[in-house]
């Protein structure tokens, strides 16, 4: 350390940026999938309500060219359920890998902040060791100078 203070406090600024960086990046990622499991959940309540109007419509009696669209309506529904959990699979990875990211940036971080703070503690106790080094010399001289 010199007078001007921890000679990495550039680095350390920056790996504080780049930490809150990977928090913004989880944080949007999660809402994110937060916002895909709700689609998914809202196109499978729906598509349980639609199978529930179907046997409704089979027990008052249906069409055969109803029926059909019903089962058009409800394989495109299906696979627009597959489509979407597939979406938040590729989001839950996403997530994951955003969290490693952030996990590795905070403890870049923590490393480079202990390393100040013993860098810091190593200062505190140098002087204190200079000061009463001084003060032992303070008193030996003055010990000196009564015997005279």
């Amino acid at each position: 350390m010199t007078k001007k203070g921890f000679q990495l406090d550039q680095v350390l600024n920056f790996r504080k940026e780049m930490e809150k960086m990977r928090k913004i990046d989880f944080a949007a990622a999660k809402y994110e999938l937060d916002g895909a499991n709700e689609q998914l959940a809202r196109a499978e309540s729906a598509m349980r309500r639609l199978s529930e109007e179907l046997r409704e419509k089979q027990i008052d009696g249906i069409s055969a060219n109803d029926l059909q669209l019903y089962a058009n309506f409800s394989r495109k529904k299906r696979e627009q359920i597959i489509d979407q959990r597939q979406e938040v699979v590729a989001l839950e990875r996403k997530v994951v890998e955003k969290r490693e990211t952030l996990l590795t940036a905070a403890k870049d971080k923590k490393v480079l902040e202990a390393f100040k703070e013993r860098k810091v503690q190593a200062l505190k106790r140098d002087a204190a060791e200079r000061e009463l080094h001084f003060l032992d010399e303070i008193s030996i001289q003055k010990k000196g100078h009564g015997k005279r």
